[in-house]
């Protein structure tokens, strides 16, 4: 005899957004190894039974809290790639720290929970298709000899310096930063006028 899935709480409940609220900020301030049911129902105001309503295991609600991220990531990557210059808008989504901690802790927790590292993969190939899906048309042909310079590697370029800038920056590290940043939004002027 298998046993019934038990019934739980509307995805669109806003108890359910609160309890994900709550995951996001125990994480910033503690590290996701602090998160508990208790830890994350009692941040969000609510009894610690509730996290069970919703979600079947305290894992499904730290993937559900995951996939809200990284969706909220892509809608910015989103709408920097449909603006007048995509190339700059997409570096100011990336360099910029908004949820770095954030960020830092859920890659953490990809090391040793295989959904989570199944989704960070997916979206980091997501991302880098989608920039270069959307910046090929508007890609600048490099100067002769340079044709190692294309948009997926600009795409990568920018994403992971970016990304390293804004988990240094949420742990205090800054030295270079300025540089770094100038040198970065100059080789984006020459490629997007």
């Amino acid at each position: 005899m298998t046993a019934s899935k038990r019934r739980l709480g509307t995805e669109r409940s806003a108890s359910r957004a609160s309890l994900m609220d709550a995951v996001e900020a125990v994480m910033r301030e503690h590290g996701y190894g602090a998160l508990t049911a208790r830890k994350v129902a009692e941040r969000a105001g609510l009894k610690h039974q509730l996290v069970y309503y919703y979600f079947q295991t305290l894992d499904d609600l730290l993937v559900a809290t995951y996939e809200r991220h990284i969706e909220r990531y892509l809608g910015r990557i989103e709408v920097a790639l449909e603006d007048i210059r995509p190339l700059h808008a997409f570096w100011q989504v990336h360099a910029n720290p908004t949820d770095a901690t954030l960020n830092s802790e859920f890659l953490s927790m990809a090391n040793h929970i295989e959904v989570i590292r199944t989704r960070t993969i997916e979206f980091g190939e997501r991302v880098r298709r989608l920039g270069l899906d959307r910046l090929q048309a508007q890609f600048r042909p490099p100067p002769a000899g340079k044709d190692n310079v294309n948009p997926f590697a600009v795409t990568m370029a920018i994403t992971s310096i970016g990304s390293v800038l804004g988990l240094e920056s949420a742990i205090g590290i800054t030295g270079g930063h300025a540089e770094t940043r100038a040198l970065i939004e100059w080789c984006i002027d020459q490629l997007e006028p």
